[in-house]
């Protein structure tokens, strides 16, 4: 469909039940015509009677008691303002049939005026590197020097390294110097955890993001940057906080979604729910998808075998906070795409110990559960090898 001044012809009568004040059309019983002519033109009908619109695309103008003929960009010029109708109608540009005062008098009256809905424009991986010095933090940054390669795959993708050193920041094209730490992903990967709409460490621990290098240097950039604000966001309402610390002697229901994930468990099953829109698996599951922010009502049963798709090993255990004791080191926390579930949501638990020495990443494993489960987080015991 051709656009002119941003908009087509069929977008002013999409818009028109939206933009109708029947307040103003109690007293109006009337069908008008419109015959936009060339290039994404067509031919609309609207028929006002006593405070409600009825409008439609035909084949044919008929029974009209005014109707208005123009080319689809004349049409769009007057409707906007850009081409005043005087000019358009003394120029033969616009012609009308029947009570040309319709168009001075009356449609303006019972209308909202048509505006052009600005386009979001896609942000890319490219138009966020670019805001990245602009974004740099030196007083968090001070005495680090370090290349932060990015190799980033698809459509829009292609290698950058950021340079850290002396207190600035500097983004260049391709590998440049010994990379402390490189990041390989899809470009959309990357867009998508800047912008929010894609969990890091849900994509870490899928798969999508795979890191060479110092690990420890990658989870520590966040902090030399502020956040890249989406300049096609809304602007965001301030939120006031307390902090605060819960003690309460009391027990909490878990609501009907983690009620269901629990009986689930008693029965020796995964279950998630689906989202509507994005079709993605949420285990445990949640009651509103935190990417669509829709309700999720549909279960699903998933696993209970999976595949691996990252794990850490631990050799040193933070002590108890409350006891003080040190866990039995190593262990390995690991990070499970049960079967049937979508790649970006993984399942995080624990690996049997004595497995640990086959793990690796693609490695098949399936659940251990309680001789007796009760529909408690203690039902699983641990995940282990399955050969």
């Amino acid at each position: 469909m051709a656009e002119y001044f941003g908009a087509t012809v069929a977008d002013i009568f999409d818009t028109m039940p939206k933009r109708f004040k029947p307040e103003e059309a109690k007293d109006v019983d009337i069908v008008i015509g419109y015959e936009a002519t060339g290039e994404g033109g067509g031919k609309w009908m609207a028929h006002i009677k006593h405070g409600t619109l009825t409008v439609g695309k035909v084949d044919e103008l008929k029974g009209c008691k005014t109707s208005i003929h123009a080319d689809a960009e004349t049409f769009l010029g007057v409707t906007l303002g850009k081409v005043t109708a005087i000019d358009a109608l003394t120029s033969q540009k616009l012609r009308v049939v029947g009570d040309a005062r319709l168009l001075m008098t009356l449609l303006p009256k019972i209308f909202v005026p048509f505006t052009v809905t600005p386009k979001k424009r896609e942000i890319s991986a490219r138009d966020i590197l670019a805001t990245v010095e602009s974004r740099f933090r030196p007083d968090k940054a001070e005495g680090v020097a370090m290349n932060i390669g990015y190799d980033l795959t698809g459509a829009d993708g292609g290698q950058w390294t950021l340079q850290i050193k002396d207190g600035q920041c500097k983004v260049r094209e391709g590998f440049a110097g010994d990379l402390t730490v490189k990041l390989i992903m899809d470009a959309s990967v990357y867009a998508g955890m800047m912008t929010g709409t894609i969990d890091g460490t849900s994509a870490f621990t899928s798969g999508q993001v795979r890191i060479e290098g110092d690990m420890m240097a990658a989870a520590a950039t966040a902090k030399f940057f502020h956040k890249f604000v989406d300049p096609n966001a809304k602007e965001a309402e301030e939120l006031i906080c307390l902090r605060a610390t819960n003690a309460l002697e009391q027990r909490f229901a878990s609501g009907p979604v983690m009620g269901k994930w629990f009986a689930g468990l008693r029965e020796k099953k995964f279950l998630a729910n689906k989202c509507p829109e994005c079709g993605r698996t949420q285990i445990p599951p949640r009651e509103i998808c935190a990417i669509c922010r829709v309700r999720v009502n549909e279960f699903v049963e998933l696993g209970p075998n999976g595949t691996v798709t990252n794990f850490d090993i631990v050799y040193f255990a933070s002590p108890d906070p409350l006891t003080g004791a040190g866990r039995d080191t190593p262990y390995a926390p690991i990070y499970v795409v049960l079967d049937g579930a979508t790649e970006q949501d993984a399942f995080a638990f624990e690996l049997k110990k004595e497995d640990i020495g086959g793990l690796k990443v693609g490695v098949r494993v399936r659940p251990v559960w309680a001789e007796k489960p009760t529909g408690s987080f203690r039902d699983v015991l641990y995940f282990e090898l399955d050969q």
